[in-house]
C-alpha cells in the first residue's frame, strides 16, 4: 500500500469507491455518515453504475474512516484504483 491508495487526496479528482448499498435510501445514509468525516466536501454517486461513488476532499482523508462509517451502517466499501497510472 501506498499514501496515494491509503489515503485521499484533496483536489478536483477525488477517489473512486464500490459499495454494497443499492437502494436509494441506503446510499443516502451513507452518504451522510461519509459526509461527517472531516474534510469530506462532496459525496457523488454515479449514474452508469448504481454501486459506484466519488468522495472529494478538502484535506488528506484516509480511507480507513469511510470504511469504518460504512461498517458501522452495515455497508461495505472498497477503494477503487488510483485515478492516474502510477509508472
Amino acid at each position: 500500500m501506498t499514501f496515494i491508495t491509503e489515503n485521499i487526496i484533496p483536489g478536483n479528482y477525488g477517489k473512486k469507491f464500490t459499495s454494497d448499498a443499492d437502494d436509494p435510501a441506503e446510499k443516502s445514509r451513507l452518504e451522510a455518515a461519509i459526509m461527517e468525516i472531516d474534510g469530506v466536501t462532496k459525496v457523488i454517486f454515479e449514474d452508469d453504475s448504481p454501486f459506484d461513488f466519488t468522495v472529494h476532499t478538502d484535506q488528506v482523508v484516509h480511507v480507513t474512516e469511510l470504511q469504518d462509517k460504512a461498517k458501522a451502517l452495515g455497508f461495505h466499501i472498497i477503494a477503487k484504483a488510483p485515478f492516474f497510472p502510477l509508472f
